[in-house]
């Protein structure tokens, strides 16, 4: 049976903003084949990669101009705070390569690209690894929907 176009609209969506509900839900329709499965979550997680690295990026960009303009008018100031001890732990413990791996499993797309593009800004290889992430789950995803199609 075949998707009505509407259907895979919010599929591609939703697989490109919270990737794991969306695979859960993708696996749990019995009417969805494992090919359409694997070409849903693989083009709408690469979409979300990719628009929302470029989104983190700016964003990024903005958050690093405002705070040289704010730490211009005051005194520097070295305060850790939970937040900011959080984030630290993640890009020490995990790297790069945990970050890709981590954002469709736990962290949503927009999160783990804003936390890549925050702390791995300068790697070239940012946008190819957390593009692995997506299609490494992708093909585990896709082989779980075979297996229980069986």
């Amino acid at each position: 049976m075949f998707l009505s176009f509407y259907e895979i609209f919010f599929l591609l969506a939703f697989s490109a903003t919270k990737f794991m509900a969306s695979a859960l839900y993708i696996i749990a329709i019995s009417r969805i084949t494992w090919i359409s499965t694997f070409l849903i979550l693989l083009i709408g997680g690469c979409l979300g990669i990719l628009v929302f690295y470029f989104l983190g990026a700016f964003i990024n960009q903005l958050i690093d101009k405002l705070l040289n303009r704010w730490r211009k008018d005051k005194l520097p100031t070295k305060i850790f705070s939970s937040s900011s001890r959080r984030m630290i732990n993640i890009k020490s413990k995990y790297g790069l390569i945990g970050i890709s791996l981590l954002t469709p499993l736990l962290f949503s797309i927009p999160l783990g690209c804003f936390l890549a593009t925050r702390f791995f800004k300068k790697s070239s290889q940012t946008l190819i690894i957390m593009l692995f992430g997506v299609i490494f789950w992708t093909i585990v995803l896709t082989f779980i929907k075979m297996i229980l199609l069986m």
